[in-house]
C-alpha cells in the first residue's frame, strides 16, 4: 500500500507540471501570433495613432489574448474583429482589428480602440473603404 501523503505529493507534482506546461504552450502560441505580419502591422497602426497615444499613454503594450475566442475570427483570408487587451501608462483597453489577405500581404482594413473606462464607445483608428 501507498501512503496517502505520497499520493498527495504525486498529485501535487502532476498538477504543477500540467499547469506549467499549459502556460508555456500558451506563451509559445502568443509569440507565434505576435510574429505574424498582420499582428505586427496592426500594432504599428495603434502605436502610431496620436489619439490612441494620448488616451492610453506610452508605451503601449499588448497583454495577451484568448485563443479560444480569437481563433474563431480567422479564416478564408480574413480576420474579423481580433481583440487584443492593451495598456499604456494612463489606462487600459481593448484593441480590435480587421484584416484581409490580398496579393500575399495582410492589409489592416479597420482598427478600433475601446477603453475600459468607457465600455461601448470606440475610437476608430483606421477604416479603409
Amino acid at each position: 500500500m501507498v501512503a496517502i501523503r505520497t499520493l498527495v505529493k504525486t498529485a501535487t507534482y502532476i498538477a504543477i507540471g500540467g499547469i506549467t506546461a499549459a502556460l508555456i504552450m500558451k506563451g509559445k502560441l502568443e509569440d507565434r501570433v505576435r510574429s505574424q505580419s498582420y499582428y505586427r502591422d496592426s500594432m504599428k497602426v495603434l502605436r502610431s495613432h496620436p489619439g490612441a497615444i494620448s488616451l492610453l499613454g506610452e508605451p503601449i503594450k499588448d497583454m495577451g489574448f484568448d485563443f479560444g475566442v480569437e481563433s474563431e475570427k480567422y479564416g478564408d483570408g480574413k480576420i474579423d474583429g481580433f481583440a487584443v487587451p492593451v495598456k499604456g501608462s494612463n489606462q487600459r483597453g481593448k484593441y480590435y482589428f480587421w484584416a484581409d489577405h490580398q496579393n500575399d500581404k495582410w492589409i489592416i482594413t479597420r482598427a478600433e480602440l475601446e477603453l475600459d473606462k468607457e465600455p461601448g464607445r470606440r475610437l476608430v483608428i483606421r477604416k479603409l473603404e
